[in-house]
């Protein structure tokens, strides 16, 4: 039966990734190019019956005006902008919102000839304990005339009244942006996590856009708690006409993607290009010359005992030396359109993330030029940096242009990626390593970018003297030092760090202190009966909860037993986890706890358990196989959906929680 079933796996994947392309393939110009009405009539407003955004109906795009009223789109492409563009579109000023975006660009640059265009997109109806993905993009608005985009602004808030939710509590755990007819790079252009960096172009370069471009939007939205919502995603433009861009002498940029799983690493690694993660687990790696802690680099090293799948592929379960194999890193070749001057990088990571590294490589010899690190906001003092990579509560950095940064890259040349994270503190589990940059085929402005591999350029770990950082360490005690670039002069000198856009984001200090006998009180002596099944049921633990087990008792498993934990919720589309956090694990919920760091540190200790997601995703396939997965279309693929399975090898209590709902704890004690 099994085998049987397994000849029709490929197909049923088939079917999924067609109808993705028929989407892909199928989507036209958002807008046709039709007479427009009367500049008066062409946005209407929304009615939003009192709410800030419309709370139900179909998702579409809508326009937030300066004047804070939510506008329709129009239905028809308006003529073209000159000379009244500015009173054609409701926007704003394009002005710099912190002091860092003020130390890398203009505070008002470009004046009168840019517009501020927030876009929102929704509303997104959020299920309790909603963490699904979606996998085909849906069609969103973009700027209705041929122009330059200049700097790019991501952001979730809440229908009702425009607040950005708590991260702890619900939060935009990725959004890309795709250019639907590939006119501009083929991956997306912009991307957001929830340290939602800001895409701010150096003076003097933009993304150009067209009138009839076609815009689409994927995005995973994660409720960590069981109480619905309605959101919307928004995304704010620096926009200018073509005609005032090239007036201005705007140079156009490509978009260049880098992503650490944008396709499998090896020969039997699985193609997860729609669920670009991966897993890193305590103990794995090596000590970090930096932080002087232990770290992993993927995909440069082994990571993990299993890839977010449950299975052992190359680099997660299997090491070079067992594949008689290198894998330096994430590989993109250049090709001869996307040959120029690199003019900016920024990079993306999940909590744990020390820093992405990205390389260039040349005739097999590789030179490091830009480390994107991950600053960690310290939880007493938002203003300094220092806390440990625990939490969303970070900014990355970005380099360009403005801070003394440009790279020559030439085609056949290889941009290199990997992704750095913590093994030390905990396991990290569905983890990203993403970095957005954007070549100038054609650099018309200041001194040229650096050939890495001239003999006559020195590469520098450092932050530049013009970067605007906060105090403090960035993480575990590291600061880099100062570095003094430049782009001239017999000796050129390239810095390899750079600057945040951002400082410390309200809806992520949500942070908890270390525990304390008051906050983690010790957890009952009281024995509870033999199992050998927990249950996620309702949003707790079953018999296993923390929240029953002083009256009940902690659950007994037998040493060498298979224990079976099931989600129960799959029935409300909900997906759990059963993770191995450190005892008591009890404490109150914070962006930074629980963590997953049980077992004894050891990379290898089977008691540092982890079930990965349980639940269904599209078309049924259990959320391990749903994007990417390999595993045998039988029975046993099915149940992986709702159960899973291990055998406790040392006596003990131990406690789990569930990654998705940190809310969730349980406790069990095996005996032998």
């Amino acid at each position: 039966m099994g085998t049987h079933r397994t000849q029709f796996r490929p197909l049923h994947r088939a079917i999924l990734w067609g109808s993705a392309a028929v989407i892909l393939a199928g989507t036209g110009a958002v807008g046709a190019a039709t007479a427009a009405p009367s500049p008066h009539r062409w946005f209407t407003p929304v009615a939003t019956h009192g709410s800030f955004l419309p709370t139900s109906g179909p998702q579409r795009t809508v326009i937030i005006g300066a004047d804070h009223h939510v506008y329709a789109p129009p239905t028809g492409t308006p003529p073209y902008p000159d000379p009244a563009f500015l009173q054609q579109v409701p926007g704003g000023k394009c002005v710099a919102e912190n002091r860092y975006e003020t130390g890398y660009v203009d505070k008002n640059r470009y004046g009168s000839s840019c517009k501020r265009i927030n876009f929102a997109f929704g509303p997104i109806n959020v299920r309790p304990g909603m963490n699904d993905a979606m996998i085909r993009p849906t069609v969103i608005e973009q700027p209705r005339y041929d122009g330059y985009i200049v700097r790019f602004k991501p952001d979730l808030v809440r229908a009702t009244d425009g607040s950005t939710p708590r991260t702890e509590q619900l939060h935009l755990h990725h959004a890309t942006w795709l250019n639907l007819g590939n006119s501009y790079g083929d991956g997306p252009f912009f991307a957001a996590g929830e340290e939602k960096t800001i895409a701010d172009f150096p003076t003097g370069y933009g993304m150009h856009v067209g009138a009839q471009d076609a815009w689409g939007l994927l995005y995973m939205v994660h409720d960590a708690e069981a109480n619905p919502d309605n959101v919307w995603i928004t995304y704010s433009i620096d926009f200018v006409d073509k005609a005032a861009g090239d007036k201005l002498g705007i140079a156009p940029v490509k978009p260049l993607w880098l992503d650490v799983q944008r396709q499998p690493i090896y020969k039997g690694a699985p193609n997860t290009g729609a669920n670009p993660v991966f897993n890193v687990q305590r103990g794995f790696g090596h000590m970090d010359p930096m932080t002087h802690t232990r770290v992993c680099k993927w995909p440069d090293e082994n990571c993990s005992n299993f890839d977010v799948y449950g299975n052992s592929t190359p680099q997660q379960g299997r090491n070079e030396q067992r594949l008689n194999a290198s894998i330096a890193g994430a590989d993109y070749k250049v090709t001869k359109d996307m040959a120029g001057t690199l003019i900016g990088l920024g990079g993306h990571l999940h909590p744990g993330g020390i820093r992405d590294e990205v390389s260039l490589v040349r005739h097999g010899v590789q030179k490091p030029i830009f480390y994107s690190d991950s600053v960690n906001w310290n939880h007493q003092n938002p203003k300094r940096a220092g806390a440990p990579p625990t939490s969303w509560d970070f900014s990355m950095t970005v380099t360009g242009a403005p801070l003394g940064w440009k790279v020559k890259v030439k085609p056949g040349d290889t941009i290199r990626l990997n992704a750095v994270y913590d093994a030390q503190l905990s396991s990290w589990y569905e983890n990203m390593g993403i970095v957005v940059g954007y070549i100038a085929p054609k650099d018309p402005h200041g001194a040229p970018g650096l050939d890495v591999f001239d003999k006559h350029t020195r590469i520098v770990d450092g932050y530049p003297d013009t970067a605007l950082l906060p105090k403090g360490p960035f993480v575990f005690n590291y600061r880099p030092k100062v570095c003094h670039p430049s782009l001239t002069g017999k000796t050129k000198v390239l810095c390899l760090r750079g600057q945040v856009t951002h400082g410390a984001r309200p809806e992520s200090t949500g942070t908890v202190p270390p525990c304390t006998k008051e906050s983690c009180p010790p957890l009952t002596k009281k024995v509870g009966p033999m199992v050998t099944d927990i249950y996620a049921a309702g949003f707790t633990y079953g018999q296993a909860d923390l929240g029953v087990v002083d009256a009940s008792g902690v659950p007994q498993v037998k040493r060498g037993t298979t224990v079976r934990f099931w989600n129960l919720d799959e029935g409300m589309n909900v997906w759990h986890t059963f993770t191995a956090c450190q005892l008591p694990c009890d404490g109150p919920t914070g962006i930074n706890y629980p963590l997953a760091n049980g077992g004894n540190g050891n990379p290898h200790d089977p008691m540092n358990f982890e079930s990965m997601e349980l639940g269904y995703g599209l078309m049924f396939d259990p959320t391990k196989s749903q994007v990417g997965g390999s595993s045998d279309y039988n029975g046993q693929w099915m149940q992986s959906g709702v159960s899973w399975s291990f055998k406790p090898t040392r006596d003990g209590v131990y406690s789990f929680y569930c990654r998705v709902h940190p809310g969730m704890r349980g406790v069990f004690k095996v005996v032998g």
